[in-house]
Parts: C-alpha cells; structure tokens; sequence
C-alpha cells in the first residue's frame, strides 16, 4: 500500500549562493572562536566561555494549525490504507487521526469491506490543500480540499483476486479538522465526491 502526497516546496537555492551562505556562516563561526581564543596584547585574560544564544523562530498560530490540519489528513488516509489491507475497522491508527463522524465513516466501510471478504490495495495519491483556517471558533478547525486519485487504489477478496476492473479516478474531497485539545487535531467530517469531479 502506498500514499504518496504531493508537498508544496520551496525552490532551491543556486549552488554560488548556497555556498555564499554558507561561507557566512563559517565566518560567523570563526570571528566568535577567535574572539574567546586571543585577548591580543591588551593584558585581558581570554574569556573562558563563549555564550551564543539562538532562538528558534516559532511559528505563527495559523501556519501550526494548517501544518497540523494536513499531517492530521494525511495521517487518517495513512491509516485507511493501513487498514484496509486486512479491512480491520479496529485499526489504532485510525483513532489516532480521526474522530467523530469520519472515524465512524471509516469504520462502517471497513466493516463492510470485511463482511464482503474483501481487502483494499493499491495506491492512491493526495494533494490537500488548506481552504479555511477558524482558530476563533470553539473549538478551532481548519478545512482541508482535496483531488484524490484513486485509479490504483481497488478492491480485492482476501484471497488476493481483484473483485472488478474498473478504476478509480480523481475525486474531490473536503474534510474538517477539529483541535480536540487533548486528542490535538483529527479529521472530524469528510465528504469523497464521485470521479470525475476534481
């Protein structure tokens, strides 16, 4: 089972000025080591220690939110996938990334999957993207839009024998996820529109 997910990145850097930088930074690195080495003939003693102290840039409420939101995604298809290769609706991982509505959503299908016998295989590839962000609302949520391709993502009996054919396409999708503070954030809704509709 595979889920590939397509991640904005950013551009890479042209190598002259990845190596400026970093000739920076080592010259940074230097002038602090040379002014804890040599007092020169000034009659000071050299300082014992050197303290720099760097703080990691925190991230802005909505930026950690929408980071969240998508790993929370991400993380229920995951599970899905996870799952259904045995079609175990009790799968942990599905808990751990959604609730409410979507966590029974993907229970029930599992059920019926495995009611029928039937396992999930395959691939499919997502791309959400974050739509909305409500951190003021209580409890917070951000919704997350999709166009998932599902065309290599099938049916089969647990025996291995595909059950049909015919193959998925892109689907569109939108999902709502809650902070459920002491659970953090997990899909709460979602909604797979048919093929063709993304």
């Amino acid at each position: 089972m595979t889920i590939r997910s397509r991640r904005q990145t950013s551009t890479a850097q042209p190598r002259g000025r990845r190596l400026r930088v970093a000739g920076s930074m080592i010259g940074l690195c230097l002038a602090v080591g040379a002014g804890a080495c040599d007092a020169g003939d000034t009659g000071q003693k050299p300082s014992s220690t050197v303290s720099i102290a760097v703080s990691a840039p925190s991230q802005d409420p909505r930026g950690a939110a929408e980071n969240a939101a998508l790993d929370a995604y991400r993380g229920m298809w995951a599970a899905y996938a996870k799952a259904g290769l045995t079609a175990n609706p009790d799968e942990p991982d599905l808990s751990r990334f959604a609730s409410d509505g979507a966590l029974e959503t993907l229970r029930r299908g599992l059920a019926t999957y495995r009611g029928k016998k039937q396992v999930l295989k395959g691939e499919y590839v997502l791309n959400p993207q974050v739509a909305e962000v409500a951190l003021t609302s209580s409890p917070a949520t951000v919704t997350v839009t999709d166009c998932i391709d599902d065309s290599s993502f099938l049916v089969y009996t647990q025996s291995g024998e595909p059950i049909n054919d015919v193959r998925g396409g892109r689907q569109a999708a939108r999902a709502t996820v809650t902070n459920l503070d002491v659970g953090g954030w997990k899909v709460t809704s979602f909604g797979v529109q048919d093929v063709g509709s993304c």
